[in-house]
């Protein structure tokens, strides 16, 4: 029987998620500073506290201060509050 680990290696070597992560990481049009804190908005932004937690170690490995980590974080808080308050128009509608 397989632990965890040993099934997420078997489905990362059939999807090849790894090879494509690190591909996406490269510098680009965006740098890749620049990517590790739109990991940390996009994580705040639909929620994932796994992705959050990953990808800020990560942020805070590459040297990416705790403001600008905060900051990331504030701009992906506008999104979840936007969207929350949609619901509020369609209240207001019906």
């Amino acid at each position: 029987m397989m632990n965890d680990q040993e099934k997420i290696d078997e489905i990362d070597r059939k999807i090849g998620f790894s090879a494509m992560k690190k591909t996406i990481m490269e510098d680009g049009a965006i740098d890749s500073r620049t990517k590790k804190l739109l990991l940390i908005a996009s994580a705040v932004a639909v929620g994932c506290d796994a992705c959050f937690s990953a990808n800020k170690k990560r942020a805070m490995d590459a040297g990416i201060s705790d403001e600008e980590i905060n900051e990331a974080i504030l701009v992906a808080s506008l999104i979840r509050m936007s969207s929350g308050l949609n619901y509020m128009w369609k209240a207001i509608d019906e």
